[in-house]
């Protein structure tokens, strides 16, 4: 591990401390060149036409008590943040440009994103989770590698309204999801040398939030973010998205469409390589010593333990950071848990996938499942009951590995195989992970 802290309660047997300043040369800081190096350059932007507005936004009913709070441009929150422009919405939450009136206009801290959660999320009996665990996040180690590739609350506070009490968070702005930052390129797909470091920032942010004893386990696209290179943009922005008209006397309140802040973070002349990124969105997020809910992780996304219903730690995180960087980097699912596009979800068939690209699940793994899935579903010899060949093309096909080198392929799949192992005794410390090969741009032997 890449952190110094002991290891928490419930995750000794499986995971390694070491005191590492450096994860490796290839990633000290201020020494980018060896994931710089690529088989070919980085592919230039291609996107030439974006729209700012997002398609869909959440409904109008979710404007109720116990739900959504009605938020203004020009309101005043806390004392400090002046609502600017929305720039999102989830499920639970909708997402404010705000200006902080205590930082000097044109600094770098000048706007933050303000999260305000729906009333329903919390009450007086609910802890608020999510708070807490982005406050050891904040709080535990700043030294740490993976630090800096969190996005981390800058500040909390609670806000009445007509709906309710509202749990407002206030984080350090992103410039957009990484599942929208691949569409600048060419057949959404990054370069490897994007695919590479990117990766490797992921698994120390990974690491910095196994350290603090807190299992991310919704690792999905829209929950990585692009970090915000030039601030400076943000005028430009507002001018080109003038304020919206609210009618603040109408019975109903109407919901804003975001306004995506996609093409005000960066300069186009800004080489690819010089991009960075921050893991985000811990409101399902779990403590490693006490589970808060047992259903977990995005369901194509799930580790295998899960799926059977077996205990799972905080390598349950590598399994599903697996399947995201073939989705991301290679505009490919790697599981649908579908026969095909038009037939529903089925667990047999996400856990035929798995086998068909890493093998049986092994019965000391299956021992520890529910039993009444395992016997459903699995064969003594960990194959699926029923199952037969499904006729895919291996990883190393064009299907997943379009346009990279064959010994770029290799080095990928065996990364995946490393980071994929079906038992998740067999997955490894990111220590180990990060010298690989592929991670460090070395060639195959």
């Amino acid at each position: 591990m890449l952190g110094s802290q002991t290891p928490l309660v419930g995750v000794e047997d499986v995971r390694e401390t070491s005191q590492v300043e450096e994860p490796n040369q290839a990633l000290k800081e201020g020494d980018e060149n060896q994931l710089a190096k690529d088989d070919s350059p980085p592919e230039a932007f291609s996107r030439t036409a974006f729209t700012g507005y997002q398609d869909c936004e959440e409904r109008r009913a979710a404007y109720r008590q116990g739900g959504f709070h009605p938020v203004y441009i020009g309101e005043i929150y806390n004392c400090r943040y002046v609502i600017l422009r929305k720039i999102g919405y989830g499920r639970y939450s909708t997402v404010w440009l705000v200006r902080d009136l205590t930082e000097p206009k044109g600094s770098e801290h000048e706007f933050r994103a303000l999260k305000v959660l729906s009333a329903e999320c919390y009450n007086e009996e609910t802890p608020i989770h999510e708070r807490e665990i982005l406050i050891r996040l904040r709080e535990t180690d700043k030294s740490h590698a993976g630090y800096k590739y969190i996005c981390h609350l800058v500040d909390d506070f609670e806000h009445k309204g007509p709906n309710g009490n509202h749990v407002c968070l206030v984080f350090e702005l992103m410039g957009e999801t990484l599942d929208s930052f691949r569409v600048w390129f060419a057949k959404h797909m990054l370069p490897n040398v994007l695919m590479r470091k990117f990766t490797a920032q992921l698994l120390m942010a990974l690491d910095y939030v196994h350290d603090c004893g807190v299992i991310h386990t919704d690792i999905k696209p829209d929950n990585i973010f692009i970090t915000y290179r030039n601030h400076s943009l943000i005028q430009s922005y507002l001018n080109d998205y003038p304020e919206p008209t609210q009618d603040r006397k109408a019975e109903l309140y109407s919901p804003l469409k975001s306004q995506s802040l996609a093409q005000y973070y960066f300069s186009m002349g800004d080489p690819p390589v010089n991009f960075n990124l921050t893991l985000g969105d811990f409101g399902v997020s779990s403590w490693a010593e006490k589970h808060l809910t047992e259903y977990i992780q995005p369901t194509t996304l799930r580790a295998p333990e899960v799926l059977i219903g077996a205990p799972w730690d905080w390598t349950t995180d590598w399994w599903n950071l697996g399947a995201v960087i073939l989705e991301v980097f290679r505009a490919v699912q790697m599981f649908s848990g579908k026969e095909d596009q038009n037939s529903p979800y089925k667990l047999t068939n996400h856990l035929e996938e798995i086998v068909d690209f890493f093998g049986p699940f092994p019965k000391s793994l299956l021992d520890l499942g529910d039993q009444e899935i395992v016997q459903e579903c699995f064969n003594e010899d960990g194959t699926v009951k029923g199952s037969e060949p499904l006729g895919r093309p291996g990883l190393i096909s064009d299907v997943y590995m379009e346009d990279l080198p064959q010994e770029t392929r290799e080095l990928f799949v065996d990364f995946l195989h490393v980071l994929m192992k079906i038992d998740p005794k067999d997955r490894l410390p990111t220590m180990e992970i990060l010298v690989h090969p592929w991670i460090r741009g070395k060639r195959a032997d």
